[in-house]
């Protein structure tokens, strides 16, 4: 199950200790860490895995309480995916007592919350007993107009949470209380009004009573930064109080303002977040900057809660992200580990390669984590605590990709049963974790010529188990990881051969497997090699037990592991390294390194495509695979009107054994250095049509705006496209496929006057041309452009061409001929490959 990343723009993965969302939200319930107030470890990790609950919410958005961690390790965690790739933009949000309630907002109708259960809940007081009960009114004055409210109120001594009455359509909730001290907050959000999030304290003593939440002392709130040309592109507000609630609201995108009432309650706190970034970036314009700024008022809100900060106060620091053997976009994702609640994490675009200069909160541990292209391929970052001022910069994403280390790993045993989950094969050279959904993992282990586990194209994060012999054995496992997917062409193949010696144990223990960590030195910003550089490579092997390692050959390979040269090594006993200047007809060099340790136990590692060589990357047919009949939009042409497109890519493949997995991708420019692509969130979906065939199919969704962002890109645009055989023994791997223009959409206006009109008489035609602006979200005048006029007489079904003239510099029409005879007057524009052929509607004028 992949994580819940399905899109790149408005991510935020955070706990609740937060909430997250990224055109999805990923929330942490808070329940089980409030007695101690320490958070659970944010972890962005491979895939859940075990689904616990399962729930839609009312915009059809799937909701799921999961069980996550590796070893029996168990955490609650619970995600939202988005339906058909959108995002709401606002998410309202309550964690307590066992309860998670989550309301997406800006939504055209009021949409009911969504209630799961998320450990156990604290008891309700009982209907009978000695406690009487009083009617407490609770109502948000000022407000006005009432779309979406909700109540939370709990007892500040026993942090029981009682259930309040809505009253619909009004702005007024109530609930029966006993004496006590209780705490109350009110959210209410009007869209595209502010949301607010008002707190009330109070005491029921011997009578009922009205609780008001009076929106006038509200203030705006938020993280402001002096620097007037960003813009914010995620942030959350919330609350936390002691006993474990956290109320708040995620904002995507930037998505609207947040006001909150000035109070003071012990152990509140009002945790606030923004990520900015420059004014009008997108995927296609990602900014060179990122703020990640954030800030916690503790006990007290004060009646100003913006808090303001100088970029001369912030830490400073720039981050050089290289492409994995191709020009791509990615998203660049942070957020504090905080020690309480209230912690998120947010994205904004990266294009890769580039460099990146971060501001951020100093003294502030932050999560970091890279994705590429689309949901499924993550790289974990370390986490970084920067001073005030400016520090040392670091790269990310430097090739080889691999396994790294067994901090990492599953592969365990207990007893007679194997676990293997060796699921993080995409780890940067850096050793920052990462792994890849769409990749397929392949097992095989065996003992004495017996096989004793065999898996084929399982997802990584599924972990396989077996039965084994309680004895001490000799094994021998084969790991084997593929993907071939559009945000990377590096590490295309990594095969783990280890072979070792396992008996029984009464609790979990580490298979006695080695590790091998790889580096080159000399790659450029797209990991690849030059033919005039002579690059070093570098291994080191690793026991995840103890014993003495050492790296006994290093090879390579310029034919994806058709052959193999041995390269002379300078070894001190587990590490090693050799200099090797790349041949200049190389596309790719993957690698080979073996290591055995003083136990017996042996490993060779193979990372085909491990970087890139300065050959160009040719188009490859392994055996009778074949891909054909691509269509694009159902072969209609392609427009994108400001807020953006929904269209298909379909095509046909085939192979005698049958086809296993296809995919495809958009790109604009070359194939080896593309300016822009588009990624579908999910992989084709391939349906058998037959023992020979299967039709594969993509849906895009795009935004205008945030997956183009720029004008130029209109025009051409090629279709990459592959797939595999059932056999994984053949496969085609097209370049171009398939041209394709993707247009901007226009309109166009015709208005005849006056109607009805005498013969002879002079008839005025007005009109207006626009195209649809992607960098702006709107339809903008489309000057100097060349437009026909043209008439039908009535009773005829043919256009003739009276005249033509230009749009002036708003893009608007006007002319005048003399009338003649009844019929229709319309405009009609000739596009071309960047602009769509538009015709108005015709405008029928009566002459008399």
């Amino acid at each position: 199950m992949p994580l819940p990343w399905n899109r790149l723009r408005n991510t935020a993965l955070a706990t609740l200790t937060g909430v997250a969302a990224t055109s999805s939200l990923l929330l942490v319930p808070a329940d089980g860490w409030a007695a101690d107030h320490t958070a659970p470890t944010v972890a962005v990790s491979p895939a859940p895995r075990e689904a616990r609950q399962t729930v839609t919410l009312a915009t059809g958005e799937r909701l799921e309480v999961l069980h996550t961690g590796r070893k029996g390790a168990s955490k609650p965690n619970v995600w939202i995916a988005p339906k058909a790739g959108q995002t709401t933009g606002r998410y309202a949000f309550t964690s307590a007592n066992g309860r998670l309630r989550v309301r997406p907002l800006n939504q055209r109708q009021v949409v009911a919350p969504t209630e799961v259960s998320t450990g156990a809940r604290t008891a309700a007081p009982a209907a009978t007993g000695a406690a009487k009960t009083y009617p407490v009114k609770l109502s948000i004055v000022n407000g006005g107009a009432v779309s979406f409210k909700m109540f939370t109120v709990w007892n500040r001594r026993t942090s029981t949470e009682y259930e309040v009455k809505d009253q619909r359509n009004s702005p007024n909730g109530s609930v029966n209380l006993p004496p006590g001290d209780y705490v109350s907050v009110a959210m209410h959000d009007d869209f595209p009004k502010p949301s607010y999030l008002l707190v009330r304290t109070f005491t029921v003593k011997s009578a009922g009573l009205t609780v008001r939440f009076d929106e006038k002392t509200a203030k705006e709130t938020g993280v402001k930064v002096d620097d007037a040309a960003t813009s914010r592109n995620g942030g959350s507000v919330s609350i936390s109080f002691p006993g474990g609630f956290e109320i708040g609201y995620a904002l995507l995108g930037g998505s609207g303002k947040v006001f909150v009432n000035p109070f003071s309650l012990t152990g509140a706190a009002l945790h606030l977040q923004e990520v900015q970034v420059k004014k009008g970036s997108s995927v296609a314009a990602p900014s060179p900057y990122r703020y990640d700024l954030s800030h916690t008022f503790r006990n007290t809100v004060p009646a100003s809660p913006m808090f303001h900060v100088r970029t001369s106060s912030l830490a400073k620091t720039v981050t050089t992200l290289r492409a994995p053997g191709t020009n791509t976009n990615a998203s660049l994702v942070s957020g504090p580990m905080v020690d309480d609640l209230g912690g998120m994490f947010f994205d904004s675009p990266v294009w890769l390669p580039s460099a990146v200069t971060e501001y951020v909160t100093p003294g502030v541990t932050y999560g970091r984590a890279l994705v590429y292209g689309n949901s499924e391929s993550v790289l974990i970052l370390k986490d970084r605590k920067l001073p005030v001022g400016t520090s040392a910069g670091e790269t990310v994403g430097a090739a080889p990709f691999d396994l790294r280390g067994p901090q990492y790993m599953g592969a365990y045993r207990q007893g007679t049963t194997m676990w293997l989950n060796e699921d993080s094969p995409f780890s940067d050279a850096a050793g920052n974790f990462g792994f890849d959904n769409r990749a397929k993992v392949s097992y095989r282990l065996s003992s004495g010529g017996k096989t004793l586990l065999s898996t084929v194209d399982q997802s990584p994060s599924k972990e396989a188990r077996v039965t084994v012999p309680a004895a001490r054995a000799d094994y021998a496992l084969t790991e084997t990881v593929s993907r071939t997917v559009p945000y990377s062409r590096l590490s295309s193949r990594t095969t783990s051969e280890w072979k070792f010696s396992s008996a029984s144990a009464t609790r979990p223990a580490d298979l006695p497997l080695i590790d091998i960590d790889l580096s080159v030195s000399g790659l450029d910003s797209k990991n690849t090699a030059t033919s005039t550089d002579r690059i070093r490579i570098g291994a080191t092997a690793t026991a995840r037990l103890r014993a003495t390692e050492t790296v006994t050959a290093l090879e390579y390979s310029t034919d994806d592991g058709a052959t193999w040269t041995s390269l002379p090594v300078t070894s001190t006993g587990d590490s090693a390294s050799a200099e090797l200047t790349v041949p200049a007809d190389a596309s790719f060099v993957s690698l080979r390194v073996s290591a055995v340790d003083d136990e017996g136990e042996s490993v060779r590692r193979t990372v085909i495509r491990a970087f890139a060589g300065p050959a160009p990357q040719p188009e490859r047919t392994v055996g009778a695979t074949k891909i054909s009949n691509i269509v694009v939009n159902d072969g209609r042409p392609l427009a994108v009107d400001p807020f953006g497109a929904f269209f298909s890519v379909t095509f046909t493949a085939t192979d005698p054994a049958g086809i296993a997995d296809g995919d495809a991708y958009l790109y604009h420019g070359s194939y080896d250095k593309p300016d822009h692509v588009l990624i579908n969130p999910e992989p084709a979906r391939c349906t058998k049509v037959n023992a020979t065939t299967s039709t594969c199919e993509l849906i895009y969704d795009i935004d205008s705006r945030l997956d183009l962002g720029k004008n130029s890109l209109a025009g051409s645009w090629k279709v990459a496209a592959w797939a595999h055989s059932k056999d994984r023994k053949s496969y085609t791997d097209l370049h171009a496929a398939k041209t394709v223009n993707l247009l901007r959409a226009t309109r166009l206006s015709a208005n005849a006057t006056p109607e009805p009109i005498r013969k002879g008489k002079t008839l005025t035609i007005t009109g207006k041309l626009t195209v649809a602006n992607w960098e702006t979200s709107t339809y903008a005048g489309f000057a100097g452009q060349s437009v026909r006029l043209q008439f039908r007489k009535a009773g005829s079904s043919t256009y003739t061409t009276v005249k033509t003239l230009k749009t002036n510099t708003s893009g608007d029409l006007k002319t005048t001929v003399t009338a003649s005879r009844d019929g229709y007057w319309r405009y009609s524009f000739v596009g071309n490959s960047t602009v769509r052929t538009v015709i108005s509607a015709p405008d029928y004028i009566d002459v008399q």
